[in-house]
């Protein structure tokens, strides 16, 4: 892993689709914190993708949303840009999904502090595939049939949506490895209501001053069907992608994708009795959510009202 004379002073851990995005919008902009350009590194998860470029040298100066960062060097060397003033983090939903990461961060750094978002797990689940939906990877014909299909092994791109909604077993892992003191958990459906008291809030559980920022916008996870689906579905292909890689540049590539990503919002809507199904089988680990992080989400994610009508 990476040497000892190197820390990364923080991680925002997930989960993936509760508002990480604007999580990072908001500490890239503060002057006494610096993050990478590549939002999300996934040094310290055991992830893949189907997608090469995932796994592709970050270019410097330039912006990605995500990358499988495999080397020590390359990971050290997206924090080499850091002040000696500002504090360093790592912003990786997927460190959120195997319970081994929480012990990788803490051989790394044993006084890292940890920052987990989480989200009523259903509608986190239904907002995971909508995305995967828009972008092609996804071609079930709704959620139901999405979350029974055969399951895919890449982060991201298949459909372990209940799954990536199942927080317990990493939690545990975080809280068993790192103090109670160490570990700031924010519920998504709170702090996006409340965006400036939560960005206070989390600026002084990393110990600096609270940077005042305009409501930030997750607009990367702003949920598309794309204008141009089926032709974005072609190119998805494996024999499409190694076509349109060998003969078209990066830039030409970024202006295609920006063509095809001109859309509008799905229509297809979370149903209430399939929601309150697939939390009703999960009130146990809701349960032990509650008493470990001492947030309400019982109350929160309407699970008290589904055990009320049992």
């Amino acid at each position: 892993m990476v040497g000892q004379e190197f820390k990364v002073d923080f991680f925002v851990v997930g989960a993936a689709r509760s508002g990480t995005t604007t999580l990072y919008q908001y500490l890239s902009k503060h002057p006494d914190i610096y993050v990478p350009r590549v939002k999300e590194l996934n040094y310290f998860s055991k992830v893949s993708s189907s997608q090469p470029q995932d796994y592709a040298l970050p270019k410097p100066e330039q912006e990605y949303h995500t990358k499988i960062i495999q080397s020590p060097e390359v990971y050290r060397a997206l924090f080499s840009q850091a002040k000696p003033s500002q504090i360093k983090g790592d912003i990786s939903p997927s460190y959120l999904w195997h319970e081994e990461t929480a012990a990788a961060i803490k051989a790394h750094n044993p006084k890292a502090k940890i920052v987990i978002s989480l989200r009523h797990p259903v509608e986190r689940a239904f907002s995971h595939y909508l995305m995967a939906k828009s972008v092609g990877y996804d071609q079930s014909k709704n959620f139901q049939q999405a979350i029974h299909a055969p399951l895919s092994g890449h982060w991201g791109g298949g459909n372990r949506y209940m799954e990536w909604s199942d927080y317990i077993g990493p939690l545990k892992a975080y809280y068993a490895a790192f103090p109670k003191a160490q570990i700031h958990v924010m519920i998504f459906e709170q702090w996006v209501q409340g965006q400036e008291k939560a960005f206070a809030d989390l600026a002084e559980f990393l110990s600096v001053d609270h940077y005042k920022l305009e409501r930030a916008t997750d607009q990367h996870n702003q949920t598309l069907a794309y204008k141009h689906q089926g032709t974005l579905n072609a190119l998805r292909t494996p024999w499409a992608r190694t076509l349109f890689h060998s003969i078209m540049g990066e830039s030409s590539r970024d202006r295609v994708k920006a063509f095809l990503f001109g859309g509008r919002p799905s229509e297809e809507k979370l149903p209430e009795q399939v929601s309150a199904q697939l939390l009703g089988q999960n009130i146990e680990s809701l349960r032990q959510i509650e008493e470990l992080t001492q947030k309400p989400v019982l109350d929160l994610w309407g699970v008290n009202k589904i055990i009320a009508q049992k």
